[in-house]
């Protein structure tokens, strides 16, 4: 656990605990109540309260923040699903198979921990040689692409794993198209036509699927492990630790777990997953798996400095301090990840384009002021 962090050790004891919730003071629960909304996780924690049915025992000023709580998330919910039957009206009109990746499949899918998990739009996966008619069949329904600058649409196109955002014109939902799970430019390829060749229905929906449950999961320990994101790192690695756990229950999943990460590319990211969610949020992971996964570990001053880095992004701060060392280290997992999207060349080239440009947009303002 990070140094000098007690109120995120107490954050991670009581979420690994929440029976302690009602134990402790008024103050104390205040701060995880404030930790928990910053960190995206309060509507979930409300969820896991009530389905221990420890919420009763709690003060009456507590509950009405936990009921907020539970009133968004109920009504996120709704959206999404609403959005995802838009979407899925869109493609009426094709032969093509609405395939949801991340927040949308897990409460398509009734995973237990999408109960109260927030979504900020929707992410769907297709073939890259689809993408061309998804994007019509959805500015045909009310999408448009965001507007980007030249650049930008290069960036997206050329080198990225998706399209640029698509907005609804009139609900100002998003839709995020992939054809990919990482970056073309990226350090690791997953071949998109494994994870398509395995995509999974969805129970009651007509031509809606997810991808397989290792692949659900694999694509989940990608998105933490090698995106930018950290600020979000502990909702993150719950993510992880649900999926672990639901689809854990069945044996093949252990079993196919670590030769398709092999077979995908993605070893390493798995093995950071298995190694925080053990240490952090106590994922439960077999001991084979956790022997087998060890192979796959980085050289040892790596290995060191990563567990350093990931445990000062993913155990919360107090929400009323600024903690320079946490900030280091986001930064340096920044750069890391940069460093794994693009070849050296190229990273260069974007992040001067992009430094430049943000020095004329501030040049402008310091003018106009």
């Amino acid at each position: 656990m990070a140094k000098n962090n007690k109120a995120g050790e107490i954050f991670i004891w009581v979420w690994n605990d929440p029976a302690i919730f009602p134990t402790l003071k008024i103050a104390e629960q205040d701060l995880f109540l404030r930790i928990a909304r910053r960190a995206g996780l309060l509507s979930r924690f409300c969820h896991i309260l009530d389905a221990a049915r420890l919420t009763e025992s709690l003060t009456p000023k507590v509950q009405n923040h936990l009921q907020g709580a539970r009133v968004v998330a109920q009504e996120d919910a709704r959206m999404l699903r609403w959005e995802v039957n838009r979407i899925q009206r869109a493609f009426v009109e094709s032969d093509l198979p609405l395939i949801l990746l991340k927040g949308a499949a897990y409460l398509l899918s009734d995973l237990p921990m999408a109960q109260g998990r927030l979504v900020a739009d929707v992410d769907i996966f297709c073939q890259l040689s689809d993408i061309a008619q998804v994007e019509k069949l959805l500015s045909k329904n009310g999408w448009e692409g965001v507007k980007l600058e030249p650049y930008d649409q290069r960036y997206y196109r050329d080198w990225m794993h998706e399209i640029p955002p698509m907005r609804h014109r009139e609900r100002l939902t998003e839709v995020d198209v992939h054809h990919a799970i990482l970056p073309k430019t990226g350090r690791l390829n997953p071949d998109s036509n494994l994870l398509l060749q395995d995509i999974e229905p969805v129970k009651g929906e007509k031509n809606i699927y997810t991808l397989s449950p290792v692949d659900m999961t694999l694509h989940g320990v990608v998105h933490l492990f090698y995106d930018s994101d950290f600020d979000k790192g502990l909702r993150g690695l719950t993510d992880m630790d649900g999926l672990f756990r639901h689809f854990g229950k069945c044996d093949t999943f252990w079993q196919t777990l670590i030769p398709r990460a092999r077979q995908l590319n993605l070893a390493r990211p798995l093995y950071y997953a298995l190694q925080m969610g053990a240490e952090i949020v106590a994922t439960p992971v077999p001991k084979t798996v956790q022997e087998e996964i060890k192979a796959f570990a980085p050289l040892l001053p790596i290995g060191w400095l990563m567990a350093i880095l990931m445990r000062r992004m993913m155990i919360p701060n107090h929400p009323e301090e600024k903690d320079f060392l946490s900030w280091l280290a986001w930064f340096l997992l920044f750069i890391r990840s940069h460093w794994l999207r693009m070849p050296p060349g190229l990273l260069l080239k974007h992040l001067t384009k992009k430094w430049v440009r943000k020095w004329r947009f501030d040049v402008r303002n310091r003018r106009t002021v």
